[in-house]
């Protein structure tokens, strides 16, 4: 650094002594009066001064205006490697839950809950899993609202992950994008049928349906087995739970997947609605919502 800047003001310095020489040579050989002299040199002297300070100021700044350019270039590359390599831990955590995905089966119940709200909507995905024969770690998709371009967090959504007996459940984010994707480790691993459950609180999920009467649910079921068939659970079941209103809701699949049981009130006086598939075979699942608006 301070060879480059000794190189940067050699040439205004050599200048500044050369003015400085010249003016005096010049009144000394023109036999200038002393006094005169003194304010002649005096004047080139704050002139060639004032050049040399504004000089180094323009190559300093030259300098460090170079100097932040390379900063922000070996920032930007690093960052690029930082992420490439955040992305490569990402997809190598997603291959090998891909690899355990065989070794187990499970039945699925899920609860999603309408609330009269944004606040109160709601989700409970209770699983058992048996394992085959060992499951340590899962990654999973929590249903959260997608047609916006606001990130999803776990803080956010009061995510929660329980295993009731034997064990515990880390949950950590691997993606939180509009699609977040969350890292379950099991502490112990699974190795006998094993009830567990996530719940947690998509604030806004059911906004459009309260807003317009009508929404809709999707749900991608990928879950190869070892032994070929295609879905890994074994039953899957979801409950949609709807504010009190005096019209029962409606909810259609589609496809016309599953079976779909008729509305009825809780005790609550909520209405309720099962939908349920005995023999999931790998499907894509989307459920068409209705409700009266302020009903």
């Amino acid at each position: 650094m301070a060879e480059k800047y000794h190189a940067l003001f050699r040439g205004p310095l050599t200048v500044f002594m050369a003015l400085i020489g010249l003016t005096s040579g010049v009144a000394q050989l023109a036999g200038i009066p002393t006094r005169t002299g003194q304010w002649v040199l005096t004047a080139v002297f704050l002139a060639s001064l004032l050049y040399f300070v504004v000089r180094v100021w323009q190559l300093g700044f030259v300098v460090r205006i170079r100097e932040l350019r390379a900063e922000l270039l070996e920032a930007t590359k690093s960052l690029a490697l930082q992420q490439a390599g955040h992305q490569h831990y990402l997809d190598a955590i997603q291959r090998i839950s891909e690899r355990e995905k065989p070794l187990f089966s499970e039945t699925l119940d899920v609860l999603v809950t309408v609330g009269s709200d944004d606040d109160s909507d709601r989700i409970v995905e209770k699983r058992v899993t048996t394992p085959e024969p060992l499951v340590t770690h899962r990654t999973m998709r929590p249903i959260v609202l997608t047609d916006t371009d606001r990130l999803a967090r776990l803080d956010e959504i009061s995510f929660k992950a329980l295993r009731p007996v034997g064990g515990t459940i880390t949950a950590l984010p691997l993606e939180q994008t509009r699609l977040l994707r969350i890292w379950l480790i099991f502490d112990p691993a699974m190795t006998t049928s094993t009830e567990w459950q996530v719940e947690y609180r998509p604030r806004g999920l059911w906004g459009p349906l309260r807003e317009r009467g009508w929404d809709q649910l999707v749900w991608e079921d990928r879950l190869p087995t070892a032994s070929g068939t295609p879905s890994a659970f074994t039953r899957f079941v979801v409950t949609f739970s709807f504010p009190e209103s005096d019209q029962p809701p409606s909810v259609k699949e589609r496809s016309g997947y599953g079976r779909m049981a008729e509305p009825h009130r809780d005790a609550r006086g909520r209405w309720e609605v099962v939908w349920r598939d005995e023999k999931p075979a790998g499907r894509r699942y989307v459920w068409d919502l209705t409700q009266a608006v302020g009903g």
